[in-house]
């Protein structure tokens, strides 16, 4: 009878994590729109422009300049909420 208690209680706490809470849906979906706009914003800027490095400067697409902010502005966020969730 334990066995049938405990495949009872684990089939239930399958369910339960296949749902998102409204809170998880509302940040996908957040997430999925400023994602969208900044795709579109990258794509509608395909001037040049001149970018000052450390090390002198560069000539590339803006939508490269954007790209690039992205990613490490992605990478930034998701490190600190990495070590925030870990404290």
């Amino acid at each position: 009878m334990g066995h049938a208690v405990s495949a009872m209680s684990s089939s239930a706490q399958d369910g339960a994590a296949g749902v998102r809470s409204k809170r998880e849906n509302a940040r996908r979906a957040a997430i999925a729109i400023l994602v969208a706009v900044a795709v579109l914003f990258a794509v509608l800027n395909f001037n040049d422009v001149k970018v000052n490095l450390l090390f002198g400067s560069v000539t590339m697409p803006l939508v490269i300049v954007i790209a690039g902010c992205l990613l490490i502005g992605g990478l930034i966020g998701a490190y600190a909420g990495h070590r925030r969730r870990r404290r």
